[in-house]
Order: structure tokens, then sequence, then C-alpha cells
């Protein structure tokens, strides 16, 4: 005999919907937080080397959390001439490689 799909078995529906709150919070985060590491890992492998100074350079802050709140995650290049290289000053990658890379990922989306 199958198991039935719905339960009559009383639940606390307020307790419930805060687990399946947590739940969703902590799969989302663990896709961003995993979309941010591969991000990070695809920049290193496409940004111009010289020398390797701007593939150095990318760092990930994780995504917060405030409460049960997602608050953000941020990449960046502190190093001064990335945005040039994102310019397309260099011939290994393309203009706009950073953000060509982001959008495929899922982490932006092009206006």
């Amino acid at each position: 005999m199958s198991k039935p799909l719905i339960s009559l078995d009383k639940i606390n529906f307020k307790a419930e919907m805060e687990r399946v709150e947590r739940e969703v919070l902590d799969i989302a985060e663990a896709d961003i937080e995993g979309k941010m590491d591969f991000a990070v890992d695809t920049l290193k492998i496409v940004t111009p080397v010289d020398t390797g100074e701007a593939r150095r350079g990318w760092r990930d802050l994780k995504v917060f959390r405030r409460g049960r709140k997602l608050v953000d995650g941020f990449i960046k290049n502190d190093v001064e001439h990335i945005t040039a290289l994102n310019n397309g000053h260099s011939k290994q990658a393309p203009r706009y490689f950073i953000e060509q890379v982001l959008s495929k990922i899922g982490l932006i989306t092009p206006n």
C-alpha cells in the first residue's frame, strides 16, 4: 500500500513555515556561495596575465546573514588596472570579460 500524499496530522503551521523559510534561505545561500566561488575561480582563469597581480587580486566576501535574511555578497578585485583589463586593454581577454563571466554564471543579468 502506498503512503498517502497528504497527512491529516495536526501540525504547528507557524513553526513549519519558519522551518521552510530557514531551509529555503540555507539552499539559496549555498547556491549563491557556490556561484560566487565558481565565479572567482573562473575570473582567475580568464583574467589576462602579465605579472599575475590582477589574477591574484580576485576575492569574494561571502553572503552574510542578519538574523534570517540574506544580506549580500561581493566579488572584488582591488588591483588598480583591473578596469583597464576589463575595458579591453589586453588582447588575452575580450572587452567586459568580467560581466560576461558573471552573466554566464547567473550572478548578474544583462540590462
